[in-house]
């Protein structure tokens, strides 16, 4: 069952990775004014599968257990956005669906014996309670080439591209599942002289002074901050995440995949120059048309 719908009601049961969609795409929706959408998020950091599925387990004995964050955004009224704590179960169990999508946790994303048995176990809570309900995979991305993870465990981004991938692809497969291609849009856009890495020596960096941040460092994953630590404000900085570059190109490839559209006709900005909106739309056509 595939859905391109004019009004979608859809579910992601995910982390981070996942919570990111909610930053641009009610807003892209409502400013192209040609769909609706209504988007919740059931959300804990870095959550993998083998935890979902154990989430869904503690939360059918006891439904007081409520690990999630839930956040939901409707592009009819922006100015509303609900969060509250909750569990997938109530969730399922009291709502119907037209997409709900999954993912695994990053940390896991690149080794496909890490996804089973557990991604099944959450496909057929899901199927229960939301057969009518197309399940769809979000494809996650690869580390800035910078991150300690990547440095801790002797791997390249690209390796950790390719092993992604490689995974994603054997679970959609095996489940016959479509897969949104936001992992290889971050790709195709780090191709782009744009977007390349380039990293900031520790000089350059103790030259910064709260609440001054570096420059972008050229990928549309990572970013610098401030934050208050044991040592007092400290520069500290995320190489996982996707920056506001990355999220506005997440936000471009999910649009394009659920409601059929070419992501270069966009018009919504999201307060990007215009040299940057059109190489990330770009990317985003480019995988949503190489994935299929």
């Amino acid at each position: 069952m595939n859905f391109t719908a004019t009004d979608l009601k859809v579910l992601m049961i995910g982390n981070s990775f996942s919570i990111c969609v909610g930053r641009n795409l009610p807003q892209l929706v409502a400013h192209e004014n040609k769909h609706s959408l209504e988007l919740t998020n059931a959300y804990i950091g870095g959550c993998k599968f083998i935890q979902h599925a154990e989430n869904l387990r503690k939360a059918e004995e006891d439904n007081s257990f409520k690990p999630y964050i839930i956040n939901t955004w409707t592009s009819k009224d922006l100015r509303k956005t609900h969060k509250r704590k909750g569990n997938v179960n109530e969730l399922l169990k009291n709502n119907q669906y037209d997409i709900i999508t999954i993912q695994q946790g990053s940390l896991h994303s690149f080794d496909y014996n890490l996804y089973q048995p557990y991604a099944n176990e959450l496909i057929a809570y899901i199927k229960k309670y939301n057969p009518q309900a197309e399940i769809v995979i979000q494809e996650t991305w690869s580390y800035r080439a910078d991150a300690p993870f990547l440095q801790n465990n002797n791997m390249s981004q690209s390796e950790m591209t390719s092993k992604i991938i490689d995974a994603y692809n054997k679970f959609a497969k095996e489940t016959k599942f479509r897969l949104i291609p936001t992992g290889r849009a971050v790709e195709i856009a780090r191709k782009n002289p744009t977007y390349q890495y380039k990293m900031l020596s520790e000089k350059e960096l103790a030259k910064f002074v709260c609440p001054d941040l570096p420059p972008r460092a050229h990928d549309v994953v990572g970013k610098h901050f401030w934050a208050k630590t044991d040592n007092g404000i400290q520069l500290l900085f995320d190489t996982i995440h996707l920056n506001e570059h990355g999220e506005y190109l997440q936000a471009c490839v999910w649009y394009s995949f659920l409601f059929g559209e070419n992501s270069e006709n966009i018009t919504y900005e999201a307060r990007l120059n215009p040299e940057n909106i059109k190489i990330l739309r770009s990317a985003a056509a480019q995988a949503i048309k190489e994935y299929k």
